[in-house]
């Protein structure tokens, strides 16, 4: 009865404790962000949603996304840290709760008349041998009286978010990726079909060219000018299956694949037109907007909580133990009364001297606490010049496609006027393939300069983050 008025007595003094949580509590940190962006943003476009990629109705893209997300070792990676995680946390939430073993055991014993422990009767040491049979149940339990156990939960629910997180932000940094080489595939396309017309246009002028030399119209230097240029547009038509190699070869990498796996259709439509607006929203909703800042947040949150871990070593902890079992010679009689036995009682441990091990701790503790808080702050810059990057970028590309658009729509037009005076007899051929040089040269710069305005949307999504929203 005595060890049971012990046993409440513990347990109501673990219920007071409860409340005693040494360590600061976390506390989210101002993260101050200026009104607007640098880039004047876009208030009216479209809003990301988390499978950003869809709202371009690229069938192939879509196709693209989906293999990456399915095969992508970066994201497999992401899970199994995930997994790891929630395992942490799992035993940390079991630290809470008593625990409980069972054990049996069956074999020989004899003591040693000789032992200083053997027991002395009437002058005459007495040893026992025989049988021994034993059934025992031990539990233990550490009364969380300075809230040691409750932080190393929080931690440990701290790093599973951080694990999540990460794995969102490795989501958005893998679309985006995918997205961004798919659209320099179809510029390479575009590039390909305009530079092709180039060196036919080439080709044809060489020909008309050597028919005037031939006919004493015409010079070497001249000849040889339109052989230069053939020559160059040749070496550009050969240099292009390199470059379009490298971009399935980064496409074929993001999305799980070896090179030779990936095949990819001719894209349904002919050209890059412009990308669709993106609404960027304030800096202040970048915290809202992207996991790797919120990732962040929860390693300061986790490296807080350390802190109360790191406090609770100084303090005394108590844990409280016991068992219950039967202990007898005779197997037939182990259940019996006479073989019942039991120990129950707290055990107190208090530090006094560790050399300065748990001062150390603390100190280490306090500095994480610093180093994760620094490490927010400049994630939080980043991001914003990220955002204020691909803004500029996008906007400055959007500015050179426009002007580009002009240029080959007047080109285009003095081109017509030159075919329609070759028509009637007015100017030779030769003076259409020089009118031919401007607009065919703009429409393979367009084709680059799209590509890399599609880019610029990517890297735009990226800095966003991607479609994600924190959930409220």
């Amino acid at each position: 009865m005595i060890q049971l008025k012990t046993v409440l007595t513990l347990v109501a003094t673990a219920a007071l404790a409860a409340c005693t949580t040494l360590g600061p509590n976390y506390q989210p940190p101002a993260a101050p962000a200026p009104t607007a962006y640098r880039a004047a943003s876009s208030v009216v476009g479209a809003e990301l949603q988390r499978d950003w990629w869809l709202m371009f109705g690229d069938a192939q893209l879509n196709t693209l996304q989906a293999q990456a997300l399915q095969a992508s070792p970066t994201l497999a990676a992401a899970a199994a840290r995930i997994a790891r995680a929630r395992a942490v946390f799992g035993a940390t939430t079991a630290d809470q709760l008593p625990r409980v073993d069972v054990g049996a055991n069956a074999g020989g014993l004899r003591t040693s008349a000789r032992a200083t422990t053997t027991p002395v009767l009437n002058g005459r040491a007495v040893s026992f041998e025989g049988e021994s049979f034993g059934l025992t149940a031990s539990l233990g339990w550490e009364l969380d009286l300075w809230g040691r156990v409750k932080r190393q939960q929080e931690a440990a629910q701290a790093q599973l978010d951080a694990s999540t997180l990460d794995a969102a932000a490795a989501r958005v940094a893998l679309t985006a990726d995918v997205a961004a080489a798919y659209w320099q595939w179809r510029a390479l396309a575009d590039e390909t079909g305009a530079l092709q017309r180039v060196r036919d246009s080439r080709a044809l002028a060489l020909r008309v060219a050597q028919t005037r030399f031939d006919a004493g119209a015409s010079t070497t230097q001249d000849l040889a000018r339109v052989r230069a240029e053939l020559a160059a547009a040749d070496a550009d038509v050969a240099d292009l299956p390199r470059r379009q190699a490298l971009v399935l070869n980064q496409l074929a990498a993001l999305t799980g694949q070896a090179a030779a796996e990936l095949k990819l259709q001719a894209a349904a439509s002919s050209q890059l037109t412009t990308p669709p607006p993106l609404r960027a929203g304030l800096p202040s909703e970048l915290l809202q907007r992207r996991p790797d800042l919120a990732q962040s947040l929860a390693q300061l949150h986790a490296a807080t909580a350390q802190v109360g871990i790191a406090e609770a070593a100084f303090y005394p902890s108590i844990k409280l133990t016991g068992s219950f079992g039967y202990s007898s010679e005779d197997l037939g009689a182990l259940l019996s009364a006479p073989a019942r036995l039991y120990n129950v009682g707290p055990s107190l441990s208090l530090p006094l001297f560790d050399g300065g091990r748990n001062q150390a701790s603390l100190a280490s503790a306090k500095a994480a606490v610093d180093e994760s808080l620094a490490a927010f702050r400049g994630r939080m810059l980043q991001a914003l010049r990220e955002v204020d990057d691909a803004l500029a970028e996008l906007q400055g590309r959007t500015a050179v496609v426009e002007a580009q658009a002009r240029t080959l729509a007047s080109s285009s037009q003095a081109l017509a006027v030159a075919r329609s005076r070759y028509a009637q007899g007015a100017v030779s051929y030769l003076d259409v393939t020089e009118a031919e040089r401007t607009p065919l040269a703009t429409e393979r710069a367009l084709a680059q300069l799209r590509g890399a305005q599609w880019a610029a949307t990517a890297q735009l999504v990226k800095a966003l983050g991607g479609g994600w929203a924190v959930k409220g």
